[in-house]
């Protein structure tokens, strides 16, 4: 299989490249990320119609040869780019992630870079994965989450001849382990819009200072079956959605396939 490996944080993070090492054992694999930090830049792109992708190397720790280019530009474009270039065209996957924070809700790559770089590949006709885990965790966890996303979509080929179409979106919790129970789960409500309050509006001759406070996924009781319910009882969330986001997936092999997800 031909991955290409993208993130929203930037080329040096090193979620990328515990990715990367973990899907060369399934097949090739190229990184297509950004030169800086685009959290939160959903599937937003670069106008540019001209461009040049520099070529990056691992950090110093990683000892891994693969090709890997990066571009001050949205993941969602490097994504788009990656999908094209490598491999002649011919890639199978994108795998996006570690990212450090969840990324669970309706129509996440609407503000996740993550989510929204995996949404490319499924744009694209192909498989797209994004990995997430909890913000403060996640550094500790990039290997055990590498191997088991690579067990995910060894499952996931088992499974399907060719890959399917879709988006597997999956939420690491705060404790990650042998032991961790799996959940396939509904996209959660995607409160932070829809929840944002202002506060200490402050006018001056000049304009207002404002404070915003934006919805929390945690503001309201989360509903049994969906991805934050999962993640507070501390399990993984695996939601899988089709073309549409409105086409939930939680039937057929996927809860076998999900069950793959393990440290």
């Amino acid at each position: 299989m031909n991955f290409v490996v993208a993130n929203d944080d930037g080329i040096e993070e090193p979620g990328i490249w515990a990715l990367a090492r973990e899907l060369s054992q399934l097949g090739q694999v190229a990184l297509y990320a950004p030169t800086r930090n685009y959290s939160g830049a959903g599937m937003s792109i670069t106008l540019q119609r001209e461009i040049r992708l520099d070529r990056a190397g691992p950090p110093p720790d990683v000892d891994l040869d693969v090709p890997a280019y990066t571009l001050d530009a949205p993941p969602a474009s490097l994504a788009t780019i990656g999908a094209a270039h490598a491999f002649e065209g011919q890639t199978d996957a994108l795998v996006s992630g570690i990212n450090p924070g969840w990324n669970p809700g309706e129509e996440p790559y609407k503000i996740s870079g993550t989510a929204g770089a995996a949404r490319v590949a499924v744009e694209r006709g192909l498989l797209g994965v994004a990995v997430s885990a909890e913000y403060f965790a996640a550094a500790g966890q990039y290997a055990d989450i590498a191997a088991a996303t690579r067990r995910l979509i060894e499952a996931i080929r088992a499974e399907f001849d060719p890959l399917p179409n879709v988006l597997v979106n999956v939420n690491v919790p705060v404790e990650f382990g042998k032991d961790t129970p799996v959940q396939l789960t509904r996209p959660s409500v995607l409160t932070l819009f829809r929840d944002s309050t202002l506060g200490d509006c402050k006018a001056d001759d000049d304009g207002v200072n404002v404070r915003v406070t934006f919805g929390d996924y945690f503001d309201e009781p989360p509903t049994p079956g969906d991805e934050m319910h999962a993640l507070a009882e501390g399990a993984v969330s695996i939601s899988v959605t089709g073309l549409k986001p409105g086409d939930i997936v939680l039937d057929g092999p996927w809860p076998d396939i999900v069950r793959n997800f393990r440290a």
